[in-house]
């Protein structure tokens, strides 16, 4: 009888893989275990353990993110065009109302509000690392004793900064303000435009009863000189004259039917109406509709600063340069790498399930670009400080020319008012002639040809008048202050 030593049987091998810091399901060298088991003793249940959490927080960030990040806000639905009416009133409020909802020249910055709300939203999605699946199945593969399954998979994650990501949301965040405020801006000037039709329907309205009665004046004075021909005191050179004088007259009313219908057309363009839109607009009154209660002469250039959104827009492209000199300074830090795969079904091992890896990746040298970036993200944030303080003077300097032009507009306006006025004293005092019968007829009407030309004047120099008061209005903030919210844009 022979006693044969019993070998212990094979402790299983513990491999651990570090690209970065990687570690492995247990294996049996030898061959003889008889499949995957778990130990109790030694490193086996830290190393589980250790894998299993590795794989948790993976699922974990990977699908907690979609109930964390918002979705796209960009994507919101356009409201539907609104068209008012035929025949109905539509008043500067009202006009107001659909120019900022449809109108052409808004579209633009408009959709670049939606364009960086999506770029906002890529951002926060980014805050977690985008996750690979691969997966290969070998139909036929080398012939070799030990090897694994034929297919393999893996999940694998981009190299992540999480500061990087940090930094970058916050700056399309702040990218998101200033396209706000630049849409504002552009509203602003979009309404001093449609304001500036409103007064121009007003001022050529009033301009064509002018026109019509010196039409009736020409007309009246043509009919003296044919009767003064048809009894034989008068010449055939002044009913040359008179037919003139009343064809110009005329010419000049088709010029004003014809800006009239011009401005028609530019009322529509500017609330994205169609050309074939009846509208009915309610310019009388215009002056009281657009201006409102602004008074020229209580506005001042420190209301105007605080209301631009030029320097509202740049204060928040100054912190978001300082984001990018954030962002320049973790572009430098390690980067993390996430990879959890199976065996290579080519390699001879009898390892099966699932290996974690968690790598580092550190920039060893890159010319020292990254420290130059940094340096340069620095001189753009003095660039912006300059800019603001250059913009600021800009303003001021607008604000007191555009001062100047409502002081100079309004002299004009009462100069012209005077002569009107002169022009109506001159008149009643060669009607009273005429009905005294020291002045003839042509007289007479040639004082009240005066007479409305120099309404016409009147009505011309107050609206330059009205004009340079709502630029002012515009530049000042209070325009676009009034009618729309920037807050109404922020979500």
């Amino acid at each position: 009888m022979s006693l044969h030593t019993r070998k212990p049987p094979a402790r299983p091998a513990t491999i651990i893989r570090f690209a970065g810091c990687s570690v492995s399901a247990m294996v049996d060298p030898a061959g003889t275990g008889r499949g995957h088991r778990h130990i109790l003793s030694g490193y086996a249940p830290w190393i589980a353990a250790t894998q299993a959490c590795l794989i948790i927080a993976l699922l974990v960030m990977t699908g907690g993110v979609m109930g964390w990040c918002r979705p796209a806000q960009g994507a919101d639905p356009r409201p539907a065009a609104q068209i008012p009416d035929p025949g109905a009133p539509l008043t500067f409020d009202e006009a107001v109302k659909i120019a900022i909802t449809q109108s052409p020249a808004f579209t633009k910055s408009s959709v670049d509000i939606e364009i960086r709300r999506l770029d906002e939203t890529d951002s926060r999605y980014a805050m977690v690392p985008p996750l690979t699946f691969r997966t290969y199945y070998y139909v036929n593969r080398p012939s070799a004793p030990g090897l694994g399954k034929p297919y393999s998979f893996s999940f694998t994650t981009d190299p992540y900064n999480p500061l990087g990501a940090y930094f970058s949301l916050q700056a399309h965040k702040l990218g998101t303000k200033v396209a706000v405020l630049s849409h504002m801006s552009v509203v602003s000037v979009g309404l001093e435009r449609l304001g500036t039709l409103y007064l121009q329907l007003e001022a050529l309205h009033r301009l064509a009863g002018y026109q019509k009665n010196l039409i009736t004046v020409a007309q009246e004075n043509l009919t003296y000189a044919e009767n003064q021909v048809t009894i034989g005191t008068g010449a055939s050179l002044e009913v040359k004259v008179a037919q003139q004088e009343l064809q110009l007259a005329r010419g000049e009313q088709e010029g004003i039917d014809l800006a009239i219908k011009r401005t028609l057309t530019a009322l529509k363009n500017s609330l994205g109406l169609p050309a074939s839109q009846n509208i009915t607009p309610v310019f009388q009154d215009s002056r009281r509709q657009v201006l409102g209660s602004f008074n020229p002469a209580t506005v001042t250039v420190e209301e105007a600063k605080s209301r631009s959104y030029d320097l509202k827009a740049l204060e928040i492209y100054k912190q978001l340069q300082a984001y990018n000199v954030s962002l320049a300074i973790v572009k430098s830090f390690p980067t993390i790498a996430l990879n959890t795969q199976t065996p290579d079904p080519l390699s001879v091992s009898t390892g099966h399930g699932l290996y974690v890896g968690l790598g580092v990746e550190v920039p060893v040298w890159d010319g020292f670009s990254r420290i130059r970036n940094v340096s340069r993200q620095k001189a753009v944030l003095r660039q912006a400080d300059a800019k603001i303080g250059q913009r600021a003077d800009q303003l001021e300097d607008k604000w007191f020319s555009q001062m100047a032009q409502v002081h100079d507009q309004k002299v004009i306006l009462k100069n012209t008012q005077s002569l009107e006025e002169l022009a109506r004293l001159k008149a009643n005092q060669q009607e009273v002639r005429y009905h005294s019968g020291e002045a003839p007829l042509p007289v007479l009407l040639e004082s009240r040809k005066t007479v409305l030309k120099a309404q016409k004047d009147t009505v011309t120099r107050g609206l330059d008048y009205d004009k340079a008061v709502l630029k002012l209005r515009e530049l000042t903030g209070d325009l676009g202050n009034t009618y729309v919210d920037a807050n109404s844009w922020q979500k």
